[in-house]
């Protein structure tokens, strides 16, 4: 049962939206899955279907008040995944929890309650390294990282391995295991070198499957919605298809 964070420390890179598209793919495939917002901009929580303002019990409440909080939080979302939540709340969290002992490790200790329940368990992560990123690579037996076919995206990849390299004193088994080239438009001659570049520099690492920039993709998030349920024809979603089934071969 896996635990693969979704980590980049860049935004706008398709990191939650790959989070639940993959997540739900899985489940259609008839595994246990989990999905954790991580982030105190609650994105996935929102594109699962959520809005924050309703959500009791959130990943804030858990890290605060103790691990066994995490069962009543968890809840089940419309699309065969179970998701623990963020609000907003979690932003106000970190400077209290910063003062605690094993501040890091809160969030490792909660999915201890549940790692048994689930096949897969996929964490969205924040794109800064703050508190909540350390807890996320603390908890994660590896990461998969979503990279925007941009030259930016690419130049970040060497700061994200020197903060796994840090976080191992934490994890000692943390680990990038795999990058997903994302938004890949083949008529850009930047976005084919890009891809290019990471699979020379990384090798298999690297997903066969890449997913195209495409309009679907772009409106499903704004629709609440995975993109298998928004466009289930669409390249997008026959992209994350291919996607999950290379992570149930690489993982499981």
């Amino acid at each position: 049962m896996p635990i693969l964070a979704m980590a980049m420390q860049k935004g706008g890179v398709g990191k939650t939206t790959t989070t639940l598209a993959v997540g739900v793919e899985l489940a259609r495939m008839g595994r246990r899955v989990l999905l954790v917002d991580a982030d105190p901009q609650s994105n996935l929580t929102m594109i699962a279907g959520y809005d924050p303002a309703t959500i009791s019990l959130s990943i804030a409440d858990v890290l605060a008040e103790g691990p066994a909080h995490i069962h009543q939080a968890i809840i089940q979302t419309t699309y065969g995944v179970h998701l623990l939540p963020a609000t907003l709340s979690l932003a106000g969290a970190e400077p209290i929890l910063s003062g605690r002992i094993g501040r890091e490790l809160l969030l490792r200790a909660a999915l201890r309650e549940v790692r048994e329940q689930y096949d897969y368990i996929l964490i969205d992560s924040p794109p800064n390294l703050g508190l909540f990123t350390l807890n996320v690579l603390a908890a994660a037996d590896a990461v998969i990282v979503p990279l925007q076919a941009h030259v930016l995206a690419f130049k970040a990849l060497p700061q994200l391995e020197q903060t796994i390299q840090l976080v191992r004193q934490l994890n000692p088994v943390i680990q990038i295991g795999g990058i997903i080239v994302t938004m890949v438009d083949k008529r850009t001659m930047v976005n084919q070198e890009v891809e290019d570049a990471a699979r020379q520099q990384y090798g298999s690492l690297v997903f066969e499957t890449v997913v195209p920039f495409t309009v679907r993709l772009v409106e499903a998030p704004a629709a609440a919605q995975p993109i298998s349920v928004y466009a289930p024809d669409s390249t997008g979603a026959k992209a994350y298809l291919a996607i999950a089934q290379e992570v149930a071969r690489r993982y499981g």
